[in-house]
């Protein structure tokens, strides 16, 4: 009997099949960690080669000069104002002299936007009236000292900011350099936190410059309170705007259906009631009155569908917004060429907007523009997100205003009640330009609705 020699595989199994596949499975394994490693390594040295952290370093270096800069200046120019106020000359040098702190820091307010902050700038008290109550105005403006205390706090802010972004350089410099000249042998310790630093300090001159962009905003923007207090006189102002549009709408409404609708009315009731006298002795003239009377009711329906178009056009929830202006300009006596540009539905408030907007328009144009020719164009607009620009224009004679009371200020509190901005460009003689720009807000996520009855 022949002995198994001791390297031939199990009974049943076959040579080196289970050996092969433990050897791939070890390989993946491998491999999905080497992967795991390098993610893992990319990630955290990731910002040492980014953008954003070179921008961020360079805003913090250049504070640190244009601190002492903005100081020096501003010492200097406070000085030689304030020593020369007895002699009459320094009460001249007022107004410069915070004109120029203005602008400097002015300066500083733009140097945000390099790492991505908008510093919009705190409104100062306006310098009305001649010298004398300019520069009263000037010196009594606690927004402009202000102005002067933030250049002697950024001197301070910046430096120390700065010192708090190249502490972790100078450190993982001091480790390198010192391995490279094996200055008194460094430890491997060391050597793990330059390596850690490499990693943070990217990140942490980033967090840093926001800080300073923060410090700026916090000096030299505008106060919340007074931003809320301007934002409730803002809407406050919609409001009423809002309330007295609605109001006109109403009395026009009101208008139609009294001297159109109801004297038609009044009309058929008259000719039916004469044509029931008639009916038995004269069954010709009863005819001709029923006519007349059928005649004034088909008018009087169709002004009460102009009535309700001019509410909601059922058109606008049937076929969409490209469908609905298409409708308002159909029967204008002049071409006007529509061209919707959207790519996608519109929120049902913004497109009845949208709508209300152009069909006012065109009616503006059509009765008071005496214009050849006129456009209409809806597109995205694309130096804000989530907005639409709506356009129209018309070669007419110009001169139009969003007076109070008329239907230009109409479309101007509707837009502004729903936080969108109008602008009409309309020099005497023409052409006429009106540009409403409306927020689109976002689409909830609800179900949708099923078709309407």
């Amino acid at each position: 009997m022949t002995a198994t020699p001791p390297w031939a595989p199990p009974e049943g199994r076959q040579f080196g099949t289970g050996k092969r596949d433990t050897v791939r499975v070890d390989r993946t394994d491998g491999e999905a960690g080497l992967r795991s490693v390098r993610k893992a390594l990319g990630w955290w040295f990731g910002p040492l080669f980014a953008r954003e952290h070179v921008i961020a370093s360079w805003y913090l270096a250049v504070g640190v000069a244009w601190s002492l800069v903005m100081f020096v200046v501003t010492a200097v120019a406070m000085a030689t104002t304030f020593g020369l106020v007895f002699v009459a000359v320094g009460l001249l040098l007022v107004v410069p002299t915070f004109s120029l702190v203005e602008a400097m820091t002015s300066v500083e307010r733009h140097r945000a936007a390099w790492v991505g902050r908008v510093v919009v700038a705190r409104p100062c008290r306006s310098r009305t009236g001649g010298w004398w109550r300019a520069m009263l105005s000037t010196v009594t403006d606690p927004e402009r000292w202000r102005q002067a205390g933030f250049v002697v706090a950024f001197l301070i802010v910046a430096p120390v900011l700065f010192a708090v972004a190249v502490t972790p350089w100078v450190i993982v410099i001091v480790v390198f350099a010192r391995s490279l000249a094996d200055l008194g042998g460094v430890d491997l310790l060391e050597l793990l936190l330059a390596f850690v630093l490499l990693g943070v300090a990217p990140r942490i001159a980033t967090a840093t410059a926001g800080l300073s962009t923060a410090f700026v905003a916090w000096f030299l923007g505008p106060d919340p309170a007074v931003e809320l207090a301007g934002r409730v006189e803002t809407l406050a102002a919609q409001r009423a705007e809002i309330l007295e549009a609605v109001a006109a709408e109403r009395r026009r409404i009101e208008r139609n259906l009294h001297d159109g609708v109801q004297q038609q009315l009044v009309a058929i009731g008259i000719d039916m009631g004469r044509a029931q006298a008639r009916l038995t002795s004269d069954p010709a003239a009863a005819a001709e009155l029923l006519e007349a009377a059928r005649e004034t009711l088909h008018s009087a329906i169709g002004e009460m569908r102009v009535i309700g178009r001019g509410l909601h056009p059922a058109v606008l929830d049937d076929r969409g917004l490209d469908a609905a202006l298409s409708s308002i300009v159909a029967t204008s006596p002049i071409p006007i060429a529509v061209d919707v540009d959207l790519s996608g539905d519109l929120p049902d408030d913004t497109a009845a907007t949208a709508w209300y907007v152009v069909s006012e328009a065109t009616a503006n144009i059509l009765k008071h523009a005496n214009a050849r020719v006129a456009s209409v164009r809806v597109v995205e607009d694309s130096t804000a997100p989530r907005t639409i620009r709506i356009t129209v224009h018309d070669d007419g004679c110009g001169g139009a205003a969003a007076m109070r009371g008329s239907g230009l200020a109409g479309i101007r509190a509707r837009v502004e009640g729903v936080d969108g901005s109008f602008r009409i460009d309309s020099p005497p003689g023409g052409p006429t330009t009106l540009v409403a720009v409306l927020p689109v807000p976002a689409v909830s996520s609800a179900a949708p609705e099923g078709p309407r009855s």
